[in-house]
């Protein structure tokens, strides 16, 4: 519409339907011919992984006394029967690449208390912090607490492209344990529940560009990330069906759950088992076995001892797309300054003291070792702006994920009227701040600001300029409601 007093430096932008973003979140939108397909929103790291590290298809490690070292790193390992140490020192590969540091501590209190504390860092990758209580209130029985905190950073595919994103999780495990004495043929039962929830990270939203020869579209993509909540229990059986012989089974279940954008969840249920089995034979050999089908992997090995010697093979195949696991491993324990250990057969047990420190200082297997996030495959991307080019006059235009940017040729100053379906409105929206400004010398046009429009409607929106040259300009499009 002309208004008075319009120069005819007049600028019009034609066939702009600008959409609001939030009325189109749900609207996947066809690519242009000629535009860039933007990659499917998939790619997450969807399983939570228990491995706390990965190894090339063999490896091999050398002990001597507290010190190991093998293709991950070192480790050192020292204690007594009331306290053990160990710190690691490792380099991982691939998706993983950095060094790495951990330490694991834990120390009996009392007769009734035991405290233990897992911490592991990535240069890149990962922070781990584990907290371990157990409490006795008996020889027979055994209360435990674990709490953690894990920050991850994976790569996430969006519809815009990949991206790294750092997920923070907690986590939580309550287990019991009652033994009983060694003569029965129980020896003992265990129970254990666990909980894991990743925390929703802010990622930003990013916008995509099509073009083609006569049009260009400017698509937002909101990047959601679906954090997930892993909840199972386990529940544990020992035996000694015959003289120096133990056998103990498992039994749980897991389910992992993310929740989308559109209300729709993806959840996953699977079974876990595990079967060890170890023998004690004449001369202080021992021979293990054992088997687990749990939801990250399965895990078979087998190991022969004798006195300090060991060797043992072990296969960890992985369900999921992470390359498995093939380890032989043969060691030498030659203590320094310490006690040979003595040899004990199964039916001799093993050492209540001993059996509480291992209780807090081993990592539970049970929580995971990465963030359980994905991408939500429902939050697809929603049209900002589409532009015909006849109608740019010499102008630019780009966007960011609020607002339709237009560089005139002649650089704006302010924004004098603007016009809304050919009557004068305030030039402020619902939420107090400007439907259109200038910043620098660009136009902004805030596309989520604008009035609500029924669906289908279209609306004509006018906006008078004023220049850095001292002139006016106009600038006109359509806003349609969807």
């Amino acid at each position: 519409m002309p208004l008075p007093g319009l120069s005819r430096c007049a600028f019009v932008v034609l066939g702009a339907t600008l959409l609001p973003a939030t009325s189109v979140a749900r609207d996947l939108l066809p690519v242009s011919a000629g535009a860039t397909q933007p990659a499917p929103a998939d790619g997450s790291p969807t399983e939570p992984d228990r491995r706390p590290g990965r190894t090339p298809s063999a490896a091999a490690s050398v002990q001597a006394g507290g010190l190991t070292l093998n293709e991950q790193g070192a480790s050192y390992r020292s204690g007594s029967s009331r306290e053990r140490l160990q710190l690691r020192l490792g380099a991982n590969t691939g998706v993983d690449a950095g060094a790495s540091v951990g330490v694991d501590y834990a120390r009996l209190l009392n007769d009734r208390w035991a405290l233990g504390v897992n911490a592991s860092a990535g240069a890149r990758r990962a922070q781990d912090l584990m907290f371990n209580g157990l409490y006795s209130p008996g020889a027979d029985l055994h209360i435990g607490l674990s709490l953690g905190w894990l920050r991850s950073t994976d790569s996430y595919r969006f519809h815009s492209g990949s991206d790294e994103v750092t997920v923070n999780q907690g986590s939580a495990l309550l287990r019991a344990r009652k033994q009983f004495d060694r003569g029965s043929l129980l020896t003992h039962v265990s129970a254990s529940a666990y909980l894991a929830q990743a925390r929703k990270p802010d990622v930003a939203d990013r916008v995509m560009t099509e073009e083609t020869a006569t049009l260009i579209r400017f698509l937002v993509d909101p990047r959601e990330i679906s954090p997930g909540r892993l909840q199972g229990f386990s529940l544990g059986l020992g035996m000694a069906p015959w003289p120096n012989g133990d056998i103990r089974i498992g039994l749980g279940s897991e389910r992992l759950l993310h929740r989308f954008l559109d209300g729709s969840t993806a959840a996953q249920r699977r079974l876990s088992a595990s079967l060890d089995v170890r023998h004690t034979l004449p001369g202080c050999w021992q021979v293990e076995g054992s088997v687990a089908s749990g939801v990250a992997s399965n895990r078979f090995s087998l190991g022969v001892r004798k006195g300090p010697w060991m060797l043992a093979a072990s296969r960890d195949a992985s369900r999921q797309a992470q390359s498995s696991q093939t380890r032989l491993v043969a060691g030498l324990n030659l203590p320094l300054g310490q006690a040979a250990p003595v040899c004990r057969s199964a039916a001799g047990g093993s050492l209540p003291a001993l059996q509480r420190l291992d209780e807090v200082f081993t990592r539970p297997s049970q929580l995971p070792t990465r963030a359980m996030a994905r991408v939500d495959p429902t939050a697809r991307p929603s049209l900002l702006a589409s532009l015909d080019k006849s109608g740019l006059a010499g102008a630019t235009a780009t966007a960011t994920p609020e607002a339709l940017i237009l560089s005139l040729v002649d650089p704006a100053i302010a924004v004098a009227d603007l016009f809304i379906n050919g009557l004068q409105v305030a030039n402020v929206g619902a939420n107090g701040q400007p439907l259109l400004w200038v910043q620098g010398t660009s136009l902004y046009i805030g596309v989520g600001r604008l009035p609500g429009i029924a669906v289908g409607q279209t609306v004509p929106v006018e906006a008078v300029v004023l220049l850095a040259g001292g002139g006016l300009a106009l600038v006109s499009f359509n806003v349609t409601g969807n």
